[in-house]
């Protein structure tokens, strides 16, 4: 209990220090023009006779009574900008009466509003999201297909449509409802002929980011870099990890970050080779590497940084090999990205190289290119190489063998774990978790890492920490 209330007492005063520092960068956000093109691309790939249809993210509890901060589904945000919960979206490429975006929002509630904020009526959502007419959602089921009984004709949204893009975001209870009225066409041998998943035309247009997106994920990234720098300067043998987390996590928020884009890692000593440990309360030892995997999300785009730090200030010689192999495999993946190559290949110049080090470190053995399709550096590495960024940490669209392209924006994070116990390791090794991970976007004629202006050389790692 008294450490709970020494972490409470503690965050409470690191998250306000990190309030009260002044705004480093002025705020951006998103311009309307960046939906618009965005929800253009997505029509223009429809095809004839469809239409889409998206519903809002569902709020969600977090314990009794208390929901969760609410966070718009991204593929809603990516077509609308609108953040409001209980919403729907309608696009219709071919719309005969010209409203080929329509917005259904919640009807206006004086009492909810009381305690919510005030909820823009639906002319004031069209004006500010550009939509071509809106609604209050309770009309929307009356307005997606209405059943003349006297005539035995159908008409509203669906009527005329062959093929429908659902996007249901999670929200069940709505998409059954959506789906009964589908079916009550179909009954009477009519309606769409077929319901496809809207998420595959988004994730496709979201794996290139355009100069908006990637401004917001540069300023996102700037932010938690900088929050990078004061984490490395925080940590020391006797501070808590959710000491150095806070010191990062405060910064983006004073600095415009809404939100963190996922559960900070900060794994001292033994948690540095968990994954995703994001439970941050241990207390740091003397010889511990810090592994701070953390990133600010920024007008809904994120970012995803990871560096790996001595607590001491110094690595000892163990720690030192294993960092230094990660970061050339780093390297080498980094060297792989221009437009036009395979995506993949970033990877594999990663393990390659990390094979070859492991190797010269003694930790395998045998030749280089066997251990390395004989996949043996996955002893050391569970996790890939690379991931998307943007709207989601994990961002939409498979890469695999795509080709590279201007505009993409993903992550490289080699990583080497060595648990306690490891099986025909000495024990030198053990508790040795090192990650080292940027953020790339692939440019015309190369690439450009983002947040290599975060410390990451080795001696520009401890000469960092050092600074108190």
């Amino acid at each position: 209990m008294a450490l709970r209330r020494l972490r409470m007492a503690l965050f409470a005063l690191l998250l306000f220090s990190g309030v009260a520092q002044a705004v480093d960068l002025p705020l951006i956000s998103a311009s309307p023009d960046m939906f618009r093109a965005h929800r253009e691309k997505f029509m223009a790939r429809m095809g004839p006779d469809s239409i889409a249809v998206l519903r809002s993210a569902p709020r969600r509890v977090m314990s009794n009574d208390v929901e969760y901060v609410y966070r718009q589904d991204s593929n809603f945000y990516y077509l609308t900008g609108f953040e409001d919960p209980e919403a729907v979206a309608v696009l219709r490429p071919n719309a005969a009466d010209g409203k080929r975006f329509l917005l259904f929002v919640r009807a206006r509630n004086p009492r909810r509003e009381t305690y919510e904020g005030k909820r823009p009526s639906p002319e004031e959502a069209a004006a500010a999201r550009g939509a071509d007419a809106a609604f209050t959602t309770d009309d929307f089921f009356g307005r997606l297909v209405r059943y003349d009984a006297a005539t035995r004709t159908f008409s509203g949204y669906l009527a005329d449509v062959e093929k429908i893009y659902l996007s249901d975001a999670g929200d069940t209870a709505w998409a059954d409802k959506f789906r009964e009225a589908v079916e009550s066409m179909r009954a009477r041998d009519t309606g769409p002929a077929t319901i496809e998943d809207a998420r595959h035309l988004a994730h496709e247009l979201r794996v290139v980011k355009d100069a908006d997106e990637i401004r917001l994920i540069r300023r996102a990234t700037e932010i938690s870099g900088r929050g990078h720098e004061r984490a490395m300067k925080a940590a020391a043998p006797g501070k808590y990890e959710f000491e150095v987390q806070h010191a990062l996590d405060g910064y983006c928020y004073a600095n415009g970050a809404r939100r963190m884009a996922y559960p900070s890692i900060v794994g001292s000593g033994p948690n540095s080779i968990y994954l995703h440990w994001d439970r941050n309360d241990r207390q740091i030892r003397d010889g511990d590497v810090v592994l701070n995997d953390s990133g600010a999300e920024y007008g809904y785009y994120a970012t995803d940084i990871t560096r790996t730090y001595p607590a001491s200030g110094k690595f000892s010689a163990e720690q030192k090999a294993v960092y230094e192999v990660v970061l050339a495999a780093q390297k080498e993946a980094m060297a792989a990205v221009k437009p036009g190559r395979p995506h993949d290949e970033v990877g594999k110049a990663s393990f390659r190289a990390q094979t070859a080090g492991l190797v010269k470190l003694g930790l395998l053995s045998g030749d280089v290119d066997k251990l390395f399709r004989d996949g043996a550096h996955r002893q050391f590495t569970v996790h890939g190489v690379s991931h998307g960024v943007g709207l989601d940490v994990h961002d939409a669209g498979r890469y695999g063998n795509r080709l590279m392209e201007a505009g993409m924006v993903f992550t490289i994070e080699p990583g080497i774990y060595i648990p306690e116990g490891m099986e025909g390791v000495d024990k030198k090794w053990w508790n040795i978790g090192v990650r080292i991970e940027d953020v790339i976007l692939v440019t015309a004629d190369g690439h450009e890492c983002l947040s290599c202006s975060v410390p990451r050389e080795l001696a520009d790692v401890e000469k960092t920490v050092k600074q108190k």
